[in-house]
């Protein structure tokens, strides 16, 4: 079967196991944070909103909104991060097939980063956030869900 690597993954956290196929036996190999993921826009967004004055008889001001929020950007920052690395490990060979799983929201950031050579890697994808489990809570619920 070759080598396979699990992520598990959320906005916040990624985890990189290596396995022989043999889903009892997986090897962190890589733990990725993503701190910024961890706060609000609100905590982010100390300062006033930008202003603009318009022109004309009167003079009128208007507020801007970010049309991206801190989190989103993060989000697209960190899940870029994570698919060069898989980039570079498929690059490196040092994977054969890939089984992803994150929160659905995360996973459809994610899956617009990978390239195709990742992309054609991934045997499974499953939504769930179980980034915090611990490694052999992580081999059995992958065990439950390798239908």
């Amino acid at each position: 079967m070759g080598k396979q690597w699990v992520m598990v993954a959320d906005r916040t956290r990624a985890r990189i196991f290596e396995t022989d196929g043999d889903l009892d036996k997986l090897n962190e190999i890589e733990d990725l944070m993503n701190p910024e993921g961890r706060f609000s826009d609100a905590e982010f967004h100390h300062d006033a909103r930008g202003r603009f004055y318009g022109k004309g008889d009167r003079q009128h001001s208007h507020t801007s909104q970010p049309r991206v929020s801190k989190a989103m950007h993060d989000e697209e920052n960190f899940s870029h991060q994570l698919a060069m690395f898989l980039d570079q490990g498929c690059a490196m060979h040092r994977y054969d097939s890939l089984i992803v799983v994150a929160p659905p929201a995360f996973l459809g950031i994610l899956r617009k980063q990978l390239s195709d050579q990742v992309d054609k890697r991934i045997v499974k994808q499953l939504n769930s956030d179980i980034s915090g489990y611990a490694p052999q809570q992580v081999s059995a619920y992958l065990k439950r869900h390798s239908h």
